[in-house]
């Protein structure tokens, strides 16, 4: 992986769910310094309360305003940036796009152009399947953020969904079930591609050890129905907790800017995609592929959610339960 023994790394949006491992990780590593930004006060509270870490900064600001940025440099000198910060829900972009390109096109501008004044060496912007042949606003904006980031010599990864991350569908159905709610869902054949969070920011990492500039990362992942979700949710998780109630499920249709199944590289990408390491990657078309030892030419058409290894109903029900254990018997939730 990327060494990262005495540098100062900044991260951006470093209170996330993906952030705040990112940072566990990194201080694991002997980091000098690690810059926390983002705009919600009360996280980087909590954040800087439960990692109690000497080495640990955080910054108050929103990746909009330039001055917030730029103010980071001025005051550190930073060896390595990941970018975390975005909007990153379908519908919330949907209905208020104009946010969605402030915070993630203008905002990811406005670091890049920072980054490249200060010659920060290597950064990391992290991206999502739904900027692959994108249908709605957050995948378009992320599309847009990838072409700013990797124009400006650096780097993206891109992720599936995220499991047990927050706000993403695993602890949105627990969070109902145990209020003994209705499951609501938009189409049973939904397909979605599915990573753990510390699968996640080991691609992060792993991705910052090759990136040279101008690649897209993406880890070999499996995919899971939405089907096949809701029956572990129903009649494997529901009786473990207790709960003996019928729970209904809502099938609402798919919403605006929903896709029924997901891609991590498009057609048109697949031509210039390799693999490296248990990785994909895409370059851009002038970049030469010798300089990435033992990557070869991976042979696919596309890389869809629809087409992908499925998890089994015997591994979903092994995440929803690591979900539990570290949120339901650490008092994370309460019953309605």
């Amino acid at each position: 992986m990327q060494d990262l023994r005495n540098k100062t790394v900044l991260v951006t949006g470093g209170t996330g769910s993906i952030g705040n491992e990112l940072v566990k990780q990194i201080l694991d590593q002997g980091v000098l310094r690690i810059i926390i930004f983002s705009r919600d006060e009360t996280k980087h509270f909590i954040v800087k309360k439960r990692l109690a870490d000497e080495r640990l900064e955080t910054v108050v600001g929103d990746i909009r305003d330039y001055g917030s940025i730029k103010r980071i440099f001025e005051q550190f000198d930073v060896d390595m940036i990941y970018h975390a910060s975005a909007m990153k829900h379908v519908t919330m972009c949907e209905h208020f796009p104009l946010e969605g390109v402030k915070t993630n096109i203008i905002g990811t501008q406005n670091l890049m152009d920072l980054a490249n004044r200060y010659n920060i060496p290597k950064l990391i912007t992290i991206s999502t399947d739904k900027s692959t042949n994108p249908v709605n606003v957050m995948g378009a904006t992320k599309f847009i953020a990838e072409r700013i980031t990797m124009n400006a010599g650096f780097s993206c990864v891109r992720f599936g969904n995220v499991a047990n991350s927050r706000g993403s569908v695993i602890p949105t159905f627990i969070d109902n079930l145990l209020n003994r709610k209705p499951l609501h869902v938009s189409d049973l054949n939904v397909t979605r591609f599915i990573m753990r969070i510390p699968d996640a920011v080991n691609l992060v990492l792993k991705a910052s050890e090759y990136a040279q500039g101008g690649e897209i990362f993406i880890l070999k992942m499996n995919a899971f129905r939405l089907e096949d979700l809701i029956d572990v949710i129903l009649n494997r998780i529901a009786p473990k907790l207790g709960i003996s109630e019928d729970i209904r499920v809502n099938t609402m249709g798919l919403v605006r800017g929903e896709k029924v199944h997901e891609e991590l590289i498009s057609s048109v990408e697949s031509f210039s995609t390799y693999e490296l390491n248990g990785m994909y990657m895409v370059l851009q078309e002038d970049m030469d592929i010798s300089n990435y030892v033992s990557a070869k030419k991976a042979f696919i058409h596309d890389y869809s959610s629809k087409n992908a290894k499925m998890l089994s109903k015997s591994d979903l029900e092994t995440i929803i339960m690591d979900y539990l254990k570290n949120n339901l018997i650490s008092g994370g939730f309460g019953h309605g």
